[in-house]
């Protein structure tokens, strides 16, 4: 008697194909790491065992630094002191306080994390090179602490660290050391790459290519940035338990400032923003390291010391300037030149979707907690100072709900300043801006943003890092809801794989889905504009600010934007928009407000703005006389 076989359900297996899709690369570079791991012990003499453990250990900092600069563009010269706190209190709970091994290892790994959220609060409000010489400092204090704390051995530091015994098996040998290594390693890896696909690893990107972008997109760029500095410390932690465990004694050695340099160029050479390439330039620099020691002293006979990592230092200074991009950019390279690695197509039905050239898809309604025609947003005694100079000053008016609002002026009004004050990228000098009834000036964008107010940019801000539907997927940001912890468990692939259907939609509606796949950077300028307005849609605003979109578009592209600026008005979407062309702001406006050397001097409906002297003035350049005059004798003649 034979039993049919229930097929799995379509669901199923559906996720379990776009699983496979997603980490495929992951789990075949897993597979073969350890693969190689595995195979090393039997094959290796005991100076090459001893290169690979020293590898996969600086292999954790590594990639917790690669996280911190690759991701979070964050430069740190402190990795050796995270380092060493990690080993130090492990050394310590083993020897003064007898703890079992993975007790003490963990409180390692948890104060090396403790101590980077202290110092982080502080320190990730720096950027670039302030904060490399804080996180430098950092290293100093550390290192001297250890040096004169009778706690851990002052010079002598603390030995007598025993190896650790897993289900009964002494890891007493390098091989037996380099398996129990291993897995550790490759857990960091899955977490670490999970983090870069994930909806915390695409913003710390964005990030990078546009702060302010990011945050008008919602992106609270301090607190991730301060998460993902104390996830790199909690890897440097753990590369320093095994340490401790390796070396059998902690000393001030493991907090000097070459090992964080050391750190730091294994993950330049093996290549910012990539997480195999840290691992990799772990390997180099360690072979290197050592390598060197024996070819030196070849070449130029009776070598001996610091001059025998004179070929070392070399080596690195020709492959920072040959390779800025480190290895990975070979590989790179080196992999797109293989005949069988074409582009890789699209791999969402969506990025096929049909496309009209004469109309636009019916948008959805958009809610808002306020009636159409109520106030959305409202601005009171607006003023911008930069020392003696007014750039806006004591602007206040009302935008109702479902509304086009036209902000025009000549070329330094005070538009883009106004812009800036209300998205939150300016403090104002005087004045408030509340937006649904929350007053949201003097704060972040990513609060306005929060409440659901976006922009876009006079000067464009593209995420050059990912490709055009990346960018879209980013306006999706606030929508979700998966944070760094999620991220790295990759728990969140139905959140994503939702929000980037959504964002081809979005490039539906202005004709773009062609060139979803390709890089942002590599658009036309007028492809870019489009493509900045479509991110700003995605985030699904109430209130939405566009600083000339039309501005470098051709007149189909202008016709399209317009249609969808009406299409979206009657969606119920509240629109405020600065151009220069001010026909088509008299065309699509409700209302329209004119700005003059920072002063509001019109605001009403487009035909009273039109006629009015004081705007004839600030376009023309006549007097106020003249102005009326002219005009009077144009309604005369009428």
């Amino acid at each position: 008697m034979t039993h049919a076989t229930t097929p799995a359900p379509a669901g199923i297996s559906s996720r379990r194909a776009r699983f496979w899709t997603d980490n495929k690369s992951t789990l075949i570079g897993c597979g073969i790491l350890v693969a190689l791991m595995i195979v090393v012990p039997f094959t290796a003499n005991s100076s090459v065992m001893n290169i690979v453990v020293f590898a996969m250990i600086f292999a954790l900092p590594a990639i917790g630094l690669n996280l911190l600069m690759g991701l979070a563009g964050q430069v740190s010269l402190g990795q050796a002191a995270f380092f060493a706190i990690g080993a130090y209190t492990h050394a310590i709970l083993l020897t003064k306080l007898d703890l079992p091994g993975p007790v003490a290892a963990t409180v390692g790994v948890l104060a090396a994390m403790l101590v980077a959220l202290l110092v982080g609060l502080p320190l990730m409000r720096l950027r670039g090179h302030y904060l490399a010489l804080a996180t430098l400092g950092l290293g100093f204090i550390v290192m001297i602490g250890v040096r004169e704390w009778d706690v851990t051995g002052r010079t002598t530091g603390i030995y007598g660290i025993s190896r650790p015994t897993v289900f009964g098996v002494p890891i007493d040998n390098s091989g037996f050391f380099l398996w129990f290594v291993t897995p550790f390693v490759v857990i960091g890896l899955i977490l670490a790459l999970n983090l870069t696909r994930s909806r915390a690893g695409r913003a710390l990107s964005a990030v990078n290519d546009s702060e302010l972008a990011a945050e008008s997109l919602g992106v609270n760029t301090y607190a991730l940035r301060l998460k993902v500095f104390v996830l790199s410390a909690g890897f440097a932690g753990l590369g320093g338990v095994f340490y401790a465990y390796q070396v059998a004694i902690v000393s001030p050695t493991t907090a000097e400032f070459h090992l964080s340099v050391s750190i730091l160029l294994m993950v330049v050479i093996g290549g910012l923003g990539s997480v195999w390439g840290a691992v990799a330039g772990a390997f180099l620099v360690q072979f290197l390291g050592e390598g060197m020691r024996d070819v030196i002293p070849a070449i130029f006979p009776g070598a001996t010391g610091e001059v025998q990592l004179l070929g070392y230092g070399i080596v690195l200074i020709l492959v920072i300037l040959l390779l800025p991009g480190g290895l990975h950019q070979a590989a790179t390279t080196l992999w797109q030149k293989l005949p069988f690695a074409g582009k890789r197509p699209p791999v969402d039905a969506h990025a096929h979707a049909a496309e009209d050239d004469t109309t636009i898809p019916l948008l959805p309604a958009v809610s808002t907690p306020v009636a159409a025609g109520e106030p959305i947003l409202v601005l009171e005694g607006l003023t911008k100072r930069y020392g003696g100079v007014v750039a806006v000053n004591d602007v206040s008016l009302t935008v109702p709900a479902g509304s086009i609002l036209g902000l025009i002026g000549p070329n330094g009004a005070g538009k883009t300043t106004c812009f800036n004050m209300i998205s939150g990228a300016l403090a104002p000098t005087e004045g408030t801006v509340t937006f649904l009834g929350q007053v949201i000036s003097g704060r972040k964008p990513h609060v306005a943003a929060a409440h659901g107010l976006t922009r876009t940019f006079q000067n464009l801000q593209v995420f050059s890092s990912t490709d055009v539907v990346g960018n879209v997927y980013m306006g999706r940001y606030r929508k979700g809801s998966a944070g760094v912890l999620r991220g790295m468990l990759g728990l969140q692939s139905g959140e994503q794989s939702a929000h980037r259907a959504a964002a081809y939609e979005i490039l539906q509606s202005m004709r773009l889905t062609d060139a979803a796949d390709d890089s942002a950077s590599d658009l036309s300028f007028g492809k870019q504009r489009i493509m900045e307005v479509c991110r700003a849609l995605a985030a699904e605003p109430a209130l939405l600010l566009l600083d000339e979109p039309m501005a470098g578009l051709s007149s189909t592209e202008r016709e399209v934007m317009a249609e969808l600026l009406r299409r979206l008005r009657a969606s119920g979407l509240t629109i405020v928009l600065v151009e220069h062309d001010v026909a088509q702001v008299m065309s699509l406006a409700d209302h329209v407000a004119v700005l003059d050397d920072g002063v509001l001097i019109a605001h009403g409906d487009p035909e009273s703005v039109r006629n009015d002297p004081a705007v004839v003035v600030a376009y023309l350049g006549t007097d106020l006389d003249e102005a009326e005059a002219e005009l009077t004798e144009l309604e005369e003649h009428a």
